[in-house]
């Protein structure tokens, strides 16, 4: 645990030595980076520092609060389970529920004819 809070120094370091690079370089000197890229870069520059301030402090690796997420993802995963419909397997009529028959003609927009109660109706209606 405390290696991973160690690892973040490494960003931290990078997104300070980037901020500190870019804003005590004197302004209009040779090699100098333009303000444009300085406000750029500072951006990229704050998200290392956010990362490395994050994971140094130990907010981001807290293992209780770990398992809470765990715990209620688990519970979501498992009234998800519950809920779902089983898959219809092949077409019903909207009519009368009668499955398709395996042998039955439907046109290339669709429409069919139920065998069991003679209706037409269209396979890609929505119900």
């Amino acid at each position: 645990m405390q290696f991973f809070r160690l690892m973040g120094i490494v960003p931290l370091g990078i997104g300070i030595t980037v901020l500190g690079f870019l804003w005590l370089t004197p302004f209009n000197e040779f090699h100098s980076p333009p303000l444009f890229f300085r406000i750029f870069a500072s951006f990229i520059a704050l998200g290392f520092i956010l990362q490395g301030g994050a994971m140094v402090s130990g907010k981001l690796l807290d293992p209780k609060q770990w398992q809470s997420v765990a715990s209620q993802l688990k519970q979501f995963d498992s009234n998800s389970e519950q809920q779902t419909t089983p898959a219809q397997k092949g077409y019903v009529c909207q009519h009368c529920g009668a499955p398709l028959a395996a042998n039955a003609d439907v046109s290339p927009h669709g429409d069919v004819k139920c065998g069991h109660c003679g209706k037409w109706f269209n396979i890609h209606a929505r119900a």
